[in-house]
């Protein structure tokens, strides 16, 4: 529930929910089964693929959300809070994780969000993709040793990052 609580509009494979959790495919795949039996989990085909995905309207997801978050560490839960924000686009966590390089489209950290004693850097995607052109030291070393907090790598930005040469790891528990 960790893996996939904190950003329920989004549908994950078997695989990724497997990586995230660090647990072995079939104690996956029972409790991927067991939530969508009790009707928590949506599932569906794709080819040889099964996605999953929360059920939003399910009458016990609040509590189950509230829940997972409450019991969850200040970095998941920073996660869930900027995952339910439209505007994020990026979010790096610093190795020393008191740090987080936050990408918007304006250039505005979230009202939502609760920021649990990060210091948060908002930047615009504009001003982003000059940091990363110019070198800057500052972002090199997080795109280096930091983390993607979000795991929605399908955002223009990444192809930025990736042509940029860079491999950034996904936070522990991000799919």
């Amino acid at each position: 529930m960790q893996a996939l609580f904190p950003d329920p509009d989004r549908s994950y494979y078997q695989r990724q929910v497997e990586q995230a959790t660090g647990l072995p495919l079939r104690a996956v795949q029972r409790e991927l089964d067991r939530l969508t039996k009790a009707g928590l989990l949506f599932r569906r085909e794709e080819g040889n693929r099964v996605y999953y995905q929360v059920n939003r309207d399910h009458p016990l997801f609040p509590e189950f959300q509230a829940l997972t978050l409450k019991s969850a560490h200040p970095v998941q839960r920073l996660r869930h809070d900027l995952l339910e924000d439209p505007g994020t686009r990026l979010a790096l966590i610093t190795p020393d994780r008191a740090r987080v390089i936050l990408v918007t489209r304006n250039q505005r950290r979230p009202a939502n969000a609760a920021w649990h004693g990060f210091t948060v850097e908002a930047l615009s995607g504009e001003i982003f993709l000059e940091r990363l052109a110019s070198g800057d030291p500052e972002l090199i070393k997080a795109l280096r040793e930091g983390r993607d907090l979000l795991g929605r790598r399908e955002d223009v930005l990444w192809r930025y990052i990736e042509a940029a040469g860079f491999e950034v790891a996904r936070e522990p528990g991000v799919p």
